[in-house]
């Protein structure tokens, strides 16, 4: 598939196919006194057979690409990234993940949740995290090769800051207690 997407790319067939398909569509609804005067009259009259296969194969190509473009966007209204983090952290977040959450990146000197942490690379807390929109890593480049940076998604901060300051998230030195809202 990644070849035949190359060779498209290189030939420049999106381009020609418009060019084709427009071409073909003026052809066909040119009125007789017009094509006349051009003098492709008779080429239209041999050809349109071909000319009407090519509007029908590359318009259904079109229609398909507006369809797909269509069903993309009305499944990213209802199965998104933001959902499901929320949805997640609502509903099925473990203590062990929020443990993380709270422990690389609350702030006890500001009271919030900060954006970015280092995270070591063998903690497997992150994964479900990762996984479910909640975090992301921040850098392919890790510190001594044991943590690497993450960071909240922007809807998750916002998701933790707005339960820590109702009072849905409580903090104390050795224990936190959450319910998610």
């Amino acid at each position: 598939m990644g070849v035949i997407k190359t060779i498209i790319e290189r030939l420049k067939l999106k381009e020609l196919f418009a060019i084709v398909f427009i071409t073909a569509l003026i052809i066909t609804f040119m009125p007789i006194e017009w094509a006349i005067k051009i003098q492709i009259e008779e080429i239209r009259l041999s050809y349109q057979t071909y000319i009407s296969l090519s509007i029908i194969i590359i318009g259904s190509y079109y229609l398909f690409i507006i369809f797909c473009w269509i069903k993309n966007i009305i499944w990213s209204k209802f199965y998104n990234a933001k959902k499901t983090a929320i949805k997640y952290m609502k509903g099925s977040m473990s203590l062990d993940e929020m443990a993380l959450l709270i422990e690389k990146y609350y702030d006890s000197n500001n009271n919030r949740f900060r954006s970015t942490a280092m995270i070591e690379f063998s903690d497997g807390r992150k994964a479900a995290l990762e996984s479910k929109f909640i975090l992301y890593r921040a850098s392919t480049i890790s510190e001594w090769g044991y943590s690497f940076a993450y960071n909240l998604q922007p809807y998750a901060l916002e998701f933790l800051n707005k339960n820590l300051n109702a009072g849905n998230i409580e903090i104390l030195t050795d224990s936190f207690t959450y319910k998610l809202m």
